[in-house]
């Protein structure tokens, strides 16, 4: 079990330093268009600009770690990443932000993709399966509560470098730990390697219905992510309160993300629990564009859907991926990801300026989310005797 912890923590770690690629820019977005003068769709398309990579790399890259093993590949994405986020910082242009935000995206997607393969592996047929991919889920929303809660107060202070630098020395301190420590396992798997095409082609229907389920929850989800400051400090709040606020949306993934994982998988209730959070984050983010008291209620309710649906999503994903399949598996969902990333933000920041409120916005984000519950009732439910 001790071994099994070891690769716990490094997949944990990997997709932290992700999570910190992934979302230290809404925090800092506010200053941003203050200081490069950008309007909300140049915001969203350099928060959806990451995922450009990603979708065609994300595929290849779980096809590389099935055959290279998680140390070469992961070793890889940290350095790409690295270099990606020293560019960033040192960017004085537009131009420049946009392009190092797309290298960005190759090694943010290559650590998301190890992150849950390394977890799902070596915890694949264990009891502890949906509370190891529960754990996992907490690493994304603690990347954004250290976002919310630091990097807003740290770029109203040192400018919107700051907590760009930040990231970058997270991530070098990952990469050093990875050299030191990680080993990847003894493989476990005889089959014959075959062709990334192949292995596509003969990729299980149901990896790529439950990818567009987390297409669409993405693309929704992350609307609200990219432009909640924004619409907060736009109603009279101060980037640092506004930071704290959304950070409450973090609240169930970082608090109970584990006992949701164990619980969905115990049940096997992993698709009554996306439907759930899908069709909970719809109602609660128009609302939330409707209402414009109090938006606590709403954030709770928003916080319980963001808990619940990554737990739904790759609580199932282990029981549709066999042998080396996994890492093209979790590649596919990361492509899927991507796209969602990709359009989410860049539709919903141009529907915003081009209505001057973030209504249609967040009534877009709404039937994105529905869609992907629509989705999911094409999924079938895992059987016991898959675990």
């Amino acid at each position: 079990m001790n071994r099994k912890l070891q690769y716990l923590v490094a997949g944990y770690a990997l997709t932290v330093a992700f999570a910190l690629a992934f979302q230290f820019l809404p925090p800092v977005i506010p200053v941003m268009k203050k200081t490069l003068s950008m309007t909300a769709g140049q915001a969203g398309a350099l928060m959806s600009s990451l995922a450009l990579f990603g979708i065609i790399v994300s595929p290849l890259v779980g096809y590389l770690a099935d055959r290279w093993g998680g140390r070469t590949a992961g070793l890889l994405g940290l350095a790409c990443l690295i270099a990606a986020e020293a560019w960033f910082a040192l960017s004085t242009s537009y131009a420049n932000l946009l392009m190092a935000r797309l290298a960005m995206g190759i090694g943010a997607a290559t650590l998301s993709i190890l992150g849950a393969q390394i977890i799902s592996e070596n915890f694949a047929g264990t009891k502890y399966l949906g509370a190891a991919m529960g754990t996992m889920n907490t690493a994304v929303p603690t990347g954004i509560v250290v976002s919310q809660l630091g990097f807003s107060r740290l770029a109203a202070a040192r400018g919107w470098q700051a907590p760009v630098w930040v990231c970058l020395v997270f991530t070098c301190v990952v990469a050093a730990a990875y050299v030191l420590f990680y080993r990847d396992p003894e493989p476990r798997h005889d089959e014959t390697p075959v062709s990334l095409v192949a292995g596509l082609r003969h990729l299980n229907p149901q990896v790529w219905m439950l990818g567009l389920v987390w297409l669409f929850w993405n693309a929704g989800a992350l609307i609200l992510l990219t432009f909640a400051n924004d619409l907060l400090v736009g109603r009279g709040m101060s980037p640092q309160t506004a930071g704290t606020m959304v950070s409450i949306l973090m609240l169930f993934p970082v608090a109970a993300s584990a006992f949701m994982g164990h619980v969905l998988d115990r049940r096997r209730w992993q698709c009554r629990g996306a439907v759930l959070a899908c069709l909970m984050f719809a109602g609660c983010v128009i609302l939330l564009g409707v209402l414009h008291g109090s938006v606590l209620p709403l954030f709770l309710g928003v916080s319980f859907a963001f808990a619940l649906a990554p737990a739904a999503v790759f609580g199932l994903a282990p029981y549709l991926m066999h042998g080396r399949e996994s890492g093209l598996g979790y590649g596919v969902l990361a492509g899927m990801l991507n796209l969602g990333v990709l359009f989410g933000p860049a539709v919903g920041g141009i529907v915003r300026d081009a209505t001057g409120n973030y209504l249609a916005s967040f009534i877009m984000a709404g039937v994105l989310t529905s869609i992907g519950a629509a989705c999911v009732l094409l999924l079938r439910r895992p059987a016991v005797e898959n675990a």
